[in-house]
C-alpha cells in the first residue's frame, strides 16, 4: 500500500461534489411479511413467488431450518411462467393443504411478488374463491409486495390497506393508528392516549 500527499485546501473546493440520485432505500416489499407475521399470530402470508423470494425471506428473518414458520412460499416453476401449467388450480390444491395442516390460522394473505405479476396471475379472484371455500373459518385477503411496484415500507402498506375492507363497520369515533408496533411500543402509546383524554384509538393490525 502506498500513502498519496493530501489535497491542499482549495484544490478540493474545485473537485465535483458527488451525489446519489434515484430512489433511496429501496428493498423488496416482501421484507415487511417479517414484522407483519409477528405481529399477527393468527395470519399466515403465502408468497407465490420463485426460490429467490423464498431465500430472501428465509434470510430476512433468520429462520431455522427445523422451525415453524407463519410465512411461505408457492414457487412458481418455469411450466408456470411458461403458462404451460394452470397456476390457478396449483395455487388452490396448496393452499387447502396448507390450511388442512395449520388449524390455527385464521387470516391468509396472498401475496404477489414480481414472478406472479409479469405473468399476470389474478392473486385478487383467487382470494375471493379461497375465502369463499374455507369462510368463515379462514379470511384469504391479497396485496402485492413485489419488488417491481414496492419498497419495503410499502409492502406493509398495502398489506394493511388489503384489511380495511375487511374491519367491522362502526358510528363510534375512532383514532386508527396504522402500522406493525411492538407490542410494548403499542401499550405505551395507547396508555400515552388514555392519559390526554384520547380513548377509542384502535391499532391496525391488531393482535388478534
Amino acid at each position: 500500500m502506498t500513502g498519496t500527499a493530501a489535497l491542499p485546501l482549495a484544490e478540493c473546493r474545485d473537485l465535483p461534489v458527488l451525489r446519489q440520485r434515484g430512489q433511496h432505500e429501496v428493498f423488496c416489499g416482501l421484507t415487511g411479511i417479517i414484522w407483519l407475521h409477528r405481529k399477527m399470530p393468527d395470519a399466515f402470508f403465502l408468497v407465490v413467488g420463485s426460490r429467490t423470494c423464498a431465500h430472501l425471506l428465509q434470510s430476512a428473518a433468520g429462520v431455522m431450518i427445523f422451525a415453524e414458520p407463519r410465512f411461505g412460499t408457492v414457487i412458481l416453476e418455469v411450466t408456470d411462467l411458461a403458462g404451460l401449467a394452470d397456476a390457478h388450480a396449483s395455487l388452490e390444491r396448496e393452499v387447502d393443504r396448507l390450511l388442512a395442516r395449520r388449524g390455527d390460522i385464521r387470516r391468509l394473505f396472498l401475496v404477489g411478488s414480481c414472478p406472479s405479476e409479469v405473468i399476470k396471475l389474478d392473486l385478487s379472484r383467487a382470494a375471493e374463491r379461497l375465502s369463499a371455500r374455507h369462510a368463515p373459518r379462514v379470511r384469504v385477503l391479497n396485496y402485492s409486495g413485489s419488488g417491481i411496484e414496492t419498497t419495503f415500507t410499502e409492502g406493509e402498506d398495502a398489506c394493511l390497506a388489503a384489511m380495511v375492507p375487511a374491519l367491522p363497520a362502526t358510528d363510534d369515533a375512532q383514532l386508527l393508528i396504522a402500522g406493525a408496533l411492538p407490542d410494548v411500543v403499542e401499550d405505551q402509546m395507547l396508555a400515552l392516549l388514555a392519559a390526554i383524554g384520547i380513548s377509542g384509538a384502535v391499532v391496525l393490525p391488531s393482535r388478534r
